[in-house]
């Protein structure tokens, strides 16, 4: 298929163009962006896309979540970390059966691209049923099983084996697996080993959660003294990669953040689920001298509670300037790129999250016309800091429409939020 963008506004971090002024026409050939140009003239056998009211940018970048959790939002509130685990989510998850995760996880992936995201990185279980949503949806995701070694750890391992062959590169190459030991205190160092050795092997990613809170950084230094990280890079985890995508990483010291450094890591900020899960604030000040691919990830629905990354990336700027009394610290581009391209780099998509020729077709056309977009003094400052995702009309994946104005393509939602519904109470209900 052949798309031409007549007349859009563009916003792109990695290119210099931050305030939208500029208006230009795209060549969307197949899969990728034939060309960008101030005059790019119609053929026979394109079809024309009258895009003058639209801002065009990157599709954001979800570099971290639990899809499926949209089916537990708003069980828990007012708890910590390790109580909202234990108590409220590891029970009813452990209920939950494949069809559940498909429902729960095409909720989620109907509210991002609603949202204006193209791209998910997904840790959790029934990983198939993970796929065969994200196939359906027609966006991009890197899928992981979520494990620990808390059980049959070698089986999990190699069911994680299994689903990476199974899965990485598939869809025409819009999905990518990869491997996830959940967490420090799920998985044991030997099983999170077991992780990289394979992960290695195959050449894929490892996503893991990292320092979330304060008190999984002390249980783990009580038991083999050292922080988690300094742990597995004393052991050689992190020697040659695989590369790491570590969400959270709240609770870091300098030496913490110069080993994620050196293994070339990628860092996923949560600041949303941070916050209301009271986990703390990250050093950020510490992160953004330390060199570490900073990505925006809005962890699963039921710790968050949504999955708009506007509002992430919003909310992730603001406390970031708060936090380190210093507005001009992080600029309105590299929050951007942190959402769009840094992201991208961080799940192994080459040439998403940036609109250039031979770059993915990824794009999402918000509406200048809605008044939180007004006067247009500047639309990358409107679009940061005082819009909404309803403002969202389109959203294009890989050259193809996954939402056109305001409808979905590949996503019958209101079946989804039927199915979402009645699977939800029956877990609410234990």
């Amino acid at each position: 298929m052949v798309t031409l963008l007549k007349s859009a506004r563009i916003l792109d971090a990695e290119r210099g163009t931050g305030d939208g002024t500029r208006v230009v026409d795209i060549l969307v050939d197949g899969t990728k962006i034939g060309g960008i140009s101030d005059r790019i003239d119609s053929r026979e056998g394109i079809s024309i896309f009258d895009a003058s009211k639209y801002l065009v940018m990157p599709g954001f970048v979800n570099a971290h979540g639990h899809l499926a959790m949209t089916l537990l939002r708003g069980l828990a509130d007012e708890v910590a970390l390790d109580v909202w685990l234990k108590q409220y989510m590891f029970p009813r998850e452990a209920l939950m059966n494949g069809d559940d995760v498909y429902y729960g996880s095409l909720l989620g992936l109907a509210e991002g691209i609603m949202s204006g995201t193209t791209t998910f990185a997904e840790m959790y279980f029934f990983e198939d049923d993970v796929a065969r949503a994200v196939e359906e949806a027609g966006v991009r995701a890197n899928l992981s099983i979520g494990t620990s070694s808390l059980d049959d750890g070698l089986g999990k391992l190699e069911k994680s084996e299994e689903f990476v062959v199974r899965w990485n590169n598939k869809a025409e190459g819009r999905i990518k697996a990869s491997f996830g030991p959940h967490a420090p205190y799920t998985a044991s160092p030997a099983f999170v080993r077991g992780n990289f050795e394979h992960a290695r092997d195959l050449g894929v990613i490892v996503q893991v959660h990292l320092h979330e809170t304060r008190k999984e950084v002390e249980d783990f230094v009580a038991a083999y003294g050292a922080s988690p990280i300094t742990y597995y890079a004393d052991q050689g985890f992190f020697d040659n990669p695989p590369a790491v995508l570590a969400a959270h990483c709240v609770h870091m010291d300098a030496r913490d953040a110069h080993i994620l450094e050196d293994a070339g890591a990628s860092i996923a900020l949560n600041i949303q689920s941070n916050l209301k899960l009271g986990s703390g604030i990250p050093d950020y000040r510490l992160l953004l001298e330390s060199g570490v691919n900073l990505c925006v990830g809005t962890d699963g629905a039921a710790s968050n509670d949504n999955l708009d990354m506007l509002e992430e990336v919003r909310t992730l700027g603001l406390v970031m300037r708060g936090s380190t009394k210093d507005a001009s610290r992080i600029s309105n581009a590299s929050l951007f790129a942190m959402a769009t391209s840094n992201g991208a780099r961080a799940l192994g998509f080459d040439g998403v999250g940036t609109l250039t020729e031979g770059a993915a077709a990824d794009l999402v056309l918000w509406d200048l016309d809605d008044e939180s977009l007004c006067p247009g003094n500047n639309a990358g400052s409107h679009l940061l800091w005082s819009a909404n995702s309803r403002a969202v009309d389109s959203v294009m994946v890989a050259g193809s429409w996954v939402m056109e104005h305001r409808e979905l393509s590949g996503i019958d939602l209101e079946k989804v939020r039927f199915e979402v519904g009645r699977r939800a109470r029956r877990l609410a209900n234990g």
